[in-house]
């Protein structure tokens, strides 16, 4: 208890880290340098050096919504994205069949002394399988760990009773999306929000912004992805690609506050799945989707789309709302160890909508 004159201690809120500490994170984590090298530069300990970093490291899950912690952790995640497909991109390597041939060489006397003795080579061909090099495996293990770290960790008791916020449209408000989606980046937290215009800068350009956003979630789902975006031309959004796995997705997201509508954007979708299609086909990706991203969506705009857009190279047409991408990528995350792009293949199969 508080002497009566005294007053109560006020607990010091953690400030952001220094640009000197998030270096030191960035040189010793992103860039993988070591410990002595990091400590050197900057007259401090190994103990230090390791301390800075995981301080770092736990403010950036711990802070969710401060501009910084988002700017560091869709960087961080982006890195351990590259890592990660290395990593199994090496080990799917380790795993191929190797043919081995071996020589025999018998020799044999010639009659004629003078032509030397006959010479018989024999080769022999075997295929070895090799069950894979389990050490790209522990490097996966622990690039999913440094993953894990970067999210606050959020309990939900009850999933099936537990309340879902919704706007005034009944659909699900992003307000709790960091309870719904207790593993998605805190930086795709306002996805939804962003969908409807609604941004927390009132000077920015939210068109933009989600266009970004969007890319960045299927960066986060393992796509490789080519933003196209505003001010090039008649060209969608961004381009999301699987070349492992040959498929690609044509992406065009759009932002309305009270879900989108079709309208005229038939013919220029058109001409995206026209021309997008033959410049992934030329790079081996012969299975073409096309999807548009937004906060709502109305069954006959996808019927008509989808009749409008059947002679285009593309094999279907998907509407995903926003909800649906921020639940797929929380899923990818939560179970990053089984999840693969072939999931989305199949998801993306067929004229639909994917609701959140």
């Amino acid at each position: 208890m508080p002497e009566p004159n005294q007053k109560p201690k006020r607990l010091r809120k953690p400030h952001a880290p220094s640009d000197r500490d998030c270096r030191i994170y960035e040189r010793h984590v992103l860039d993988g340098e070591t410990q002595d090298a990091v400590a050197a530069d900057y007259k401090l300990t190994r103990q230090r050096v390791a301390q800075i970093a995981g301080d770092v490291e736990g403010w950036i899950a711990g802070h969710p919504e401060h501009p910084l912690a988002k700017s560091m952790r869709v960087r961080c995640t982006r890195r351990w994205e590259s890592l990660w497909a290395q990593t199994m991109t090496g080990f799917d390597r380790s795993r191929e069949n190797r043919e081995v041939t071996v020589e025999r060489t018998s020799r044999a006397q010639s009659p004629d002394a003078e032509r030397g003795p006959n010479v018989t080579v024999v080769q022999e061909r075997t295929v070895r399988q090799h069950p894979g090099d389990v050490r790209f495996l522990q490097v996966a293990v622990r690039v999913a760990d440094r993953q894990q770290r970067l999210w606050p960790r959020v309990e939900i008791v009850d999933h099936e009773s537990a309340e879902i916020a919704r706007d005034g449209l009944g659909r699900p408000s992003s307000g709790g999306a960091g309870v719904r989606f207790p593993f998605l980046p805190a930086g795709l937290c306002d996805l939804a929000d962003l969908a409807r215009g609604m941004a927390s800068d009132p000077e920015a350009n939210v068109a933009c912004l989600f266009e970004t956003r969007c890319a960045d979630a299927f960066r986060c789902l393992g796509f490789t992805v080519k933003e196209l975006g505003q001010g090039c031309g008649r060209v969608a959004d961004c381009l999301a690609l699987a070349p492992a796995d040959r498929f690609g997705v044509i992406l065009d997201a759009k932002v309305r506050r009270e879900g989108y509508t079709l309208g005229t954007d038939d013919r220029q979708f058109c001409d995206y799945a026209t021309r997008h299609s033959r410049e992934l086909a030329q790079s081996g990706i012969d299975r073409v989707y096309f999807a548009v991203i937004g906060s709502g969506f109305r069954q006959h705009d996808l019927e008509n789309l989808a009749r409008y857009m059947a002679a285009e190279p593309v094999r279907s047409v998907s509407f995903v709302e926003t909800h649906a991408l921020m639940r797929l990528v929380n899923d990818s995350i939560h179970r990053r160890d089984t999840f693969r792009l072939a999931e989305i293949d199949r998801l993306l199969f067929g004229n639909k909508i994917l609701e959140g």
